[in-house]
């Protein structure tokens, strides 16, 4: 199958909104290159530090390319999301450029590759490629990640706040549902914490058969099950953690379903939420009857973590 690649060319103003947007719009998958990042010249990372190629970055402003299959692409597409860009409220939008390429199904493999390689996401965790040797120290836990077209790779802010408060609260024994799992790697992040059983859902066929091959890739496809599922509806068995790295939007329509599902004490960890949203979610969490007892905020994105208390 072939892939449409659509490029964007936005202001910097533009882009705490743009994955919003594109993933609306069913965008498979999203890459931001961000001129900012170039001019820091190494990132620091839990102690790590990384060199970055100006030849992935613009010069100026942000980049954003994302993809649709043959499929899902058509050409209302660009006024669509030209016309949702120019609709944001109380965002200056200076600069709009947009194009687009075909890419062969064989290249679509090749243009992740392209920019993903191993880091590490937490102080914990070390995201690797599938693809890509690694000698993992002593303390590292190594999760290999082959995101093919579903979402979390960790690098994005997140999924690697994510992973933190996975790491920080998530304990043996506690059982767990993921939902909107994509590549799975929280799944075998809590996996690799002890927690057990776990349960993964995606609407997205591709996204469950992508996580149960990456669920396959770290030997942890029997511990963890799988399905196709809407969000936390049809979802009967109570559980001391619920996962949701998806949508500020969506993720306000799931607080008051985690909220029943969650056993005494339960964790909600949430995530996928761009700061002007932050007070919406915790407000909601609160009147459900959670407890915010953490609050992660990273280039614009937000995490929270709350604990059932009523």
């Amino acid at each position: 199958m072939d892939y449409k690649e659509i490029t964007l060319m936005i202001n910097h103003e533009v882009e705490p909104f743009i994955a919003d947007i594109l993933n609306e719009l069913g965008a498979n998958g999203i890459v931001i290159e961000d001129s900012l990042e170039l001019q820091k010249g190494r990132i620091e990372t839990f102690g790590e530090i990384y060199e970055l190629n100006p030849a992935d970055y613009p010069d100026q402003d942000v980049r954003v390319k994302c993809y649709y299959s043959q499929f899902d692409y058509n050409d209302r597409l660009l006024t669509e999301i030209e016309q949702a860009v120019y609709s944001l409220h109380d965002v200056e939008v200076t600069r709009f450029e947009i194009s687009t390429a075909a890419i062969k199904d064989a290249d679509w493999e090749n243009e992740w590759k392209n920019h993903f390689h191993a880091f590490k996401a937490s102080e914990k965790f070390t995201v690797v490629p599938s693809w890509e040797d690694y000698q993992a120290e002593d303390d590292e836990e190594v999760i290999q990640l082959d995101p093919g077209m579903a979402f979390g790779t960790g690098d994005h802010a997140t999924t690697s706040m994510c992973l933190r408060l996975v790491e920080q609260y998530v304990k043996p024994g506690m059982s767990v549902i993921d939902v909107g799992t994509g590549s799975g790697i929280l799944s075998i992040a809590a996996h690799r914490m002890g927690a057990a059983p776990i349960r993964a859902v995606d609407l997205d066929k591709v996204a469950v058969r992508v996580a149960e091959e990456n669920f396959a890739i770290n030997h942890c496809q029997d511990a963890i099950e799988t399905d196709t599922g809407n969000l936390l509806v049809c979802e009967t068995e109570t559980r001391d953690v619920v996962i949701a790295n998806i949508l500020a939007h969506i993720v306000d329509l799931m607080v008051d379903d985690a909220f029943n599902l969650l056993n005494e004490d339960g964790l909600f960890i949430a995530s996928g939420i761009i700061d002007e949203k932050e007070k919406l979610i915790t407000d909601h969490m609160i009147a459900a009857g959670f407890k915010v007892v953490t609050v992660m905020r990273e280039k614009g994105w937000v995490a929270i973590l709350a604990r059932k208390v009523q």
